[in-house]
């Protein structure tokens, strides 16, 4: 008996594992025992990164504080390749008659790495991993998953392709073709201090389960720290993203970010997004994850000079991640003071502060032109302040703003020159794109009103929402697993006693 509940138990924390991950599925065959007693798939080595030398670059364009700057972060170095699997790698029949392709890429100095496959077509029953060092993996994507798929990063400098085939398929370079390697120079996955791994941004930084963001739990969870490959100069960036909410409250899957970071649909489709990126204490970093993320986005409206584009994501996030679609506000009203939800450096999710009202003025990164009044100053801050990678972040009507209107957004982050002076933040200042200045314009394409209020209702604020029509509580797996070992062993018993008292006989005298 116990044997069976042990068994239940494990089974049932298995899925539980599982539907909590994103794209951390069926285990791929190369992490198996039988695969690495024998022979390693073939390396395809591409040219070596220096990582010092490449984060010392674009931390220089970074930490300047004579001139507002953008504030968008370069973590990767694109090697362009070509590999299909008719042509290259190493494929194999399994024991149930399936075939399976195999092949390493790696990039001696790389600390993750970021494949991007840009063609390809999968059959049905196919499925496709990418593996980085310590088994760490992401898949199975499938058919259901259209090209161009940019997976999210792995650690490590090699990764191992694996695509498996169902009984029947072909071999063709028609499958998938790998395009884009990003050799990643900042180790995303390590969390020592270091400018832009996990609990590396300034020590200023607070992070958003301190008090400071404690108001703002819903707005947290539209919060995205997101990946994408330029293509001015094919390196990758980051910068953070916020899922709206629109006039009708339908649930569309709209995210806002800048243009400086991305503004065409190259670019949106190559967005690997990160959910509920946080730490769980407040001092410390600790508890953080990657897994709930997904990839790709069409293009719906950009414009340069309000700094702004809007992307809607091909998926619908998973609905285990309780995402938030945050409130807007287009009145074009400044608050007494302001809130910035936000990712530096490649940190999570950190709370900034500025104590005085938003003052209009132009775009102070010089995108966009002639264009005056598109943008609102904030800064200096008394808490917190923005970083490389903060770039595309919201800017928020306070909670207990006298207006009614707290924990709107009613900007995007373009750059500024604030930083951290030690534990304070400095005198810097921040300007965000206006989302009232966003609102409108020439096109559907320059303009956010068609898209959050298709009906053309008038309406200009908004309140937030949950992704989920009834927000899924939160289930600790461990405990989920004993409370239904729990209830099979009491339905044991249960038996167990019927088939007892069936078995005793009648006796009147009872």
């Amino acid at each position: 008996m116990n044997r069976h509940l042990l068994a239940f138990a494990a089974l049932t924390l298995s899925l539980l594992c599982t539907a909590a991950e994103a794209r951390r599925g069926e285990t791929p065959w190369s992490i198996g025992d039988v695969a690495k007693r024998g022979m390693p798939p073939a390396d395809i080595r591409l040219a070596a990164i220096d990582a010092t030398a490449l984060r010392a670059v674009d931390d220089a364009k970074l930490q300047r504080s004579d001139i507002p700057h953008a504030k968008r972060l370069a973590i990767a170095e694109e090697r362009r390749l070509h590999l299909q699997p008719g042509s290259s790698g190493q494929w194999q029949t399994l024991a149930d008659g399936r075939l399976l392709w195999r092949i390493q890429v790696s990039v001696p100095g790389a600390t993750d790495l970021h494949l991007g496959f840009e063609s390809g077509s999968l059959p049905a029953g196919a499925a496709l991993w990418v593996i980085g060092a310590g088994d760490y993996y992401e898949g199975p994507y499938t058919d259901a998953d259209a090209m161009p798929l940019w997976i999210p990063m792995v650690p490590g400098d090699r990764a191992t392709i694996e695509l498996r085939l169902p009984v029947g398929a072909g071999i063709s370079n028609d499958l998938i073709t790998l395009t884009s390697v990003g050799a990643g120079f900042r180790n995303l996955f390590e969390a020592q201090g270091k400018i832009g791994q996990p609990g590396a941004s300034g020590a200023c930084n607070i992070n958003v389960v301190c008090p400071l963001g404690q108001p703002y739990t819903a707005e947290q969870r539209a919060l995205a720290y997101y990946e994408f490959r330029a293509d001015d100069d094919g390196f990758t960036y980051i910068c953070t993203a916020t899922l709206l909410n629109d006039v009708p409250a339908d649930r569309k899957n709209y995210v806002l970010t800048a243009a400086h970071c991305l503004s065409t649909q190259t670019e949106a489709a190559s967005m690997r997004l990160y959910w509920n990126y946080q730490s769980a204490d407040c001092v410390i970093t600790t508890g953080w994850s990657f897994a709930q993320n997904q990839t790709g986005a069409g293009l719906r409206a950009s414009r340069a000079d309000a700094d702004f584009t809007l992307v809607e994501l091909n998926q619908a996030p998973n609905p285990d991640w309780n995402l938030f679609h945050a409130g807007w506000d287009a009145q074009n009203i400044a608050p007494s003071s302001s809130i910035g939800l936000h990712h530096p450096r490649g940190d999570v999710a950190k709370v900034t502060n500025s104590p005085s009202a938003p003052i209009t003025t132009n775009n102070c990164i010089g995108t966009g032109g002639l264009a005056s009044n598109t943008h609102w100053l904030t800064g200096p801050y008394d808490q917190g302040t923005t970083e490389g990678g903060s770039s595309g972040s919201g800017l928020w009507i306070p909670s207990a703003d006298a207006s009614g209107r707290g924990r709107r957004l009613i900007g995007v982050l373009s750059g500024g020159t604030a930083m951290c002076s030690g534990s304070n933040p400095d005198n810097g200042i921040d300007c965000y794109g206006k989302f009232s200045a966003a609102w409108d314009g020439a096109s559907p394409s320059s303009r956010l009103r068609d898209w959050l209020d298709p009906a053309a209702s008038g309406t200009t604020t908004v309140a937030g929402v949950n992704h989920a029509a009834t927000p899924v509580p939160s289930v600790d797996p461990v405990i989920a697993a004993r409370n239904a070992a729990e209830r099979d062993a009491r339905a044991l018993r249960t038996a167990r006693r019927g088939l007892a008292r069936q078995a005793t006989p009648f006796n009147p005298g009872q």
